[in-house]
Order: C-alpha cells, then structure tokens, then sequence
C-alpha cells in the first residue's frame, strides 16, 4: 500500500514541476513544440563552443511549417553543457505580422549557419533575410545596393513609385538618411542599424497586420513609406561574449552577391574553420537558385575575423547529380577540405578543395551512400580514432524515394583521403529531414533532426571505440550543476528525472 501511496504522490509532483523553469529556458529539448511560444521549428543548427557550451539555432515557424515567403524568425539556444538548461534568445525578428499570422506577404528569416573562430572566440551566424513576399522563387536578380562616390548604399523605394531612386547613406550615431539617388539631397528620412524608418527623427509606424497594435515601419516591410529591393538579403550578426548579445546586422551582399544573382540561399548548419597561408579562414556555403531550378553551391570565406568576405568558385557537378546546394564541409588529410552536397540524385555527393575552398573539384555521386539526395545533410569532423585513423560523422535521408529513414554514417580517412564506411547508426524509421550535428565537450555528441513536419527532436549518442553509435536516454543523466547544488531549483529538477525513472518501472 505503501509502495502506491509514494506512486501517487510522485504523479502528484511531476504535475506540479512545469518543463519549462523560465519564460527564457527549458531543459532537455531546445526546440520542442510550444518553446518561445512557437509550435513548429524547422532547420537545426548545432555548434559545440570554444567554452564547451553549446549553441543552438532554428527557424520559429509558429504555426505553419511553410518557407519564405512567410511568416518566420530565427531563436538562438545556449546550454552550458549540450545536456539541459537552454536559454534562449530571438536574435531576428520581423513584426510586420503578428506571430499567430501565417502569411506570404510577411517579411521573414530563413535558414541559418553557425560558426566560431578558434582564435577570438567570435561566433558567426549567418541568415537569409527577405522583404516582404520574398522567398526563393520570387528574388529579384541584383544585390539591393547602388554604388555612390564608390561605396555601396541600400537602395530604396518610395512607397507609390517604382524606381529605386533613393539610399541610405552612412551611418552617424547609428543613423542613416535617406537620400536622393540623383544629387545626394537629404529627405525627411533616416534608417537605423535594424532598418527600422524615422520621419522627422520620430519613428515611423503603420499598423501590424493580425493585431491592433502599431509598430515602426522597417524598410523590409511593404507598407513602410521606403522598401528594399525584394531580394535575398545575407544577414550576418556575430557575437563576442559567447552568445549573451548580438552584434547589429551587417548585410554582406554588397562584398558576394553580384548583380545576376536573385535568390542566394544559405546553406543551413555549420560553418567551417580552417587555416590557409597561416591565417585563420572561415567559410560558410551558399547557393543560387532560378526558376528552372538550376542550383549551384560556392563558398564564402572570410581571412580576418569577419571584417570582409570574399566568394568561391561555383561548383560544378556531374550529371548524376543535377545539381549541388546546401552543402557542409569537413577536413581530411595535408589542408583537403571536403563538401558534402545536398542534389537530385539518389546518392551524397562530394568534391574537393586544395586551396582552402575557394575551388573545388567537380561534385560526383558517392555509391557506398546510397540517399535522398534533395535534402539538407550534416558531416563533421571529429575528435576521435580509430585504428588511428580520424573519424567523421554524416547524417542524412537513406531512404532514396522519400523524406525518410535517418541515418548517421560513422566514416574514418585513411591516408589517400578515402573515406571507408564502417558503421550506420539508425535515427528513424519514418520521417526524417534536416538534421545537425556537434561533438559536445565530454566526446559525446548532440544530434538535432527533423523527425516529424517541422518538428525538431534532440538526442545524445556515445561512440564506442569499435565506431558504433549508441543513444544516451537524457533521463538516466543527472543534471544537476554544481553551482545550483542544494538550491531549490536544483532539488526539483533532480526530482522530476527520478520521478521519470521511477515512473518506468509500472
């Protein structure tokens, strides 16, 4: 009698511990339904920091699961340790829509990448941003910039003119006017850092489509009184305190996005950092797309901490593949970087580079990965050997007909740079999309993935030294931390797990 007495009272307690400890944090799943008020995630982004931290990021999709052109933001998750307790941070955010609005005219940010520089500690992470109705198919070929006096400006619109005949110059005090494009003469506007609109050095405002509630008028918005280019926008914040704040937004079209180019899309997940000619390099992927579905991946990089960038040369493929697109990069032997491809076949594909990728060799089918080629993959290196050789992992679509059937494939590079295949870890049987993945600081490693329609699940898996992967059940690790030991908080948090373990024995 006992025995169910204390059952009772453990259900009566697990009713009354909510998951979630903060509005700002949730432990064990960063991306799970309801988080930051959002039912629908899509896009995983997992990076391990230089602390041993880890940084998440996905794209809010409230409550569709639908691409740009739509309502979308992008939130950021740190946890001290990959394990528990993710806080949380909405990094872009567009509010021309409310967020229980679904809508194709909203303004949005789509598909992110992360990275850090070894060296400084500086994260990166970078983010399609689109103006209002933007989206892959409908970008207008061109930067969104005009040259004045050899700098580039935003160009902008008036609203009730077609003609792109006004700027914003430079920023003073966080400040940009609004000029004319044909004498330089000042109008009565300004932009700040965020591109929000001032009128007369007051914000402008306009109502917020969903709500009654007025907002200020952005130039990504279409009912502002000045618009943007409807185009691709590579938007860039960084940070250098480990993710507690964000840099203001630095557009990089002006330095990697020539005038032919419409959509430039991100290739979501990972940067890479590597080093070339002594210095640092760090390189993320984007990719082009037309309306006849033409997709080519290239590179940019920057060699001094971000400050300019530079662009590759356009990858080119065999005819098996289709295309090539969103792409991740891993290291192998003597400085050889290798890029996975996401295409049209039924196979990964891969190229190389030897010039620390800026130009690759010509992207070819790999047979022993047999996949779903049209769908976002993750490769990374890892700290491990065996049989002293290094060891890299890849995720991707094994079923080669469908969105399903995840799989991490446990590679070692053996000293030609082939990459011999020796184990498959299982994820899914169903439904399985986007996934990314990080060695965390203790040698295990945080795995999110599509497991469902804009769903987002996180696992930790172990990798024994034969090159198996193994899932670790979050339930059976104690989270306490250390300086939270005897603290209430910590009491009720421990409480909870055991009850969960408890509960499995009924």
């Amino acid at each position: 009698m006992k025995k169910y007495l204390s059952f009772i009272i453990a259900l009566l307690l697990t009713a009354s511990i909510p998951f979630s400890a903060s509005a700002g944090q949730s432990y064990y799943q960063p991306f799970d339904k309801g988080t930051q008020g959002s039912q629908l995630y899509r896009i995983p982004a997992i990076l391990t920091l230089n602390d041993g931290s880890v940084l998440a990021a996905a794209d809010m999709r409230y409550d569709h699961g639908s691409d740009s052109p739509n309502n979308l933001d992008t939130l950021v998750a740190i946890s001290k340790d990959g394990y528990s307790q993710w806080e949380y941070n909405k990094i872009n955010y567009f509010d021309d829509y409310a967020d229980s609005e679904t809508a194709a005219e909203s303004a949005s940010f789509i598909d992110s990448a992360i990275g850090q520089s070894k060296q400084t500690g500086r994260i990166f992470i970078v983010t399609d941003a689109y103006p209002s109705e933007g989206g892959v198919l409908n970008s207008a070929k061109g930067s969104g910039y005009v040259e004045v006096n050899g700098k580039q400006y935003p160009a902008l619109c008036k609203k009730g003119e077609e003609k792109f005949d006004y700027y914003a110059g430079d920023f003073v005090n966080g400040y940009a006017k609004v000029l004319k494009l044909a004498d330089g003469s000042e109008t009565d506007y300004m932009i700040d850092s965020e591109f929000n609109l001032y009128s007369n050095g007051e914000p402008a405002f306009m109502k917020q489509v969903g709500s009654d509630k007025n907002i200020q008028q952005n130039v990504f918005y279409k009912e502002a009184d000045f618009t943007l280019l409807c185009t691709t926008y590579v938007w860039l914040r960084y940070s250098d305190d480990n993710g507690k704040s964000w840099s203001e937004p630095v557009i990089l079209n002006p330095q990697i996005k020539t005038e032919e180019d419409g959509f430039l899309g991100i290739c979501p997940g990972r940067m890479f950092v590597t080093e070339y000619n002594g210095k640092e390099r760090i390189i993320f992927c984007v990719y082009d797309h037309s309306k006849t579905g033409k997709e080519n991946v290239v590179t940019i990089y920057t060699d001094d901490n971000g400050e300019s960038w530079s662009r590759g040369e356009t990858v080119e493929h065999s005819f098996a593949a289709g295309k090539t697109s969103e792409s991740q990069i891993v290291g192998l032997n003597n400085g050889t970087l290798r890029m996975f491809c996401r295409n049209k076949g039924s196979f990964v594909v891969s190229c190389d580079s030897t010039d620390g990728g800026v130009s690759w060799s010509k992207a070819r089918c790999i047979e022993e990965l047999p996949a779903n080629g049209n769908c976002m993959l993750s490769f990374i290196n890892t700290s491990k050997k065996i049989e002293g050789k290094s060891v890299v992992l890849g995720s991707f679509v094994s079923n080669t007909k469908e969105r399903a059937d995840g799989v991490i494939k446990v590679g070692t590079v053996e000293e030609d740079n082939s990459i011999t295949w020796i184990s498959t870890y299982h994820s899914t049987d169903g439904f399985f999309a986007y996934s990314c993945l990080t060695e965390l600081a203790d040698g295990n490693f945080g795995y999110l993935y599509e497991d469902e329609a804009a769903h987002i699940s996180y696992k930790i898996l172990s990798l024994d030294d034969s090159g198996n992967l193994s899932e670790i059940n979050s339930n059976d690790i104690e989270f306490e931390e250390k300086e939270e030991k005897g603290s209430i908080k910590a009491f009720f948090k421990n409480l909870k797990i055991r009850i969960q373990k408890a509960l499995k024995l009924f």
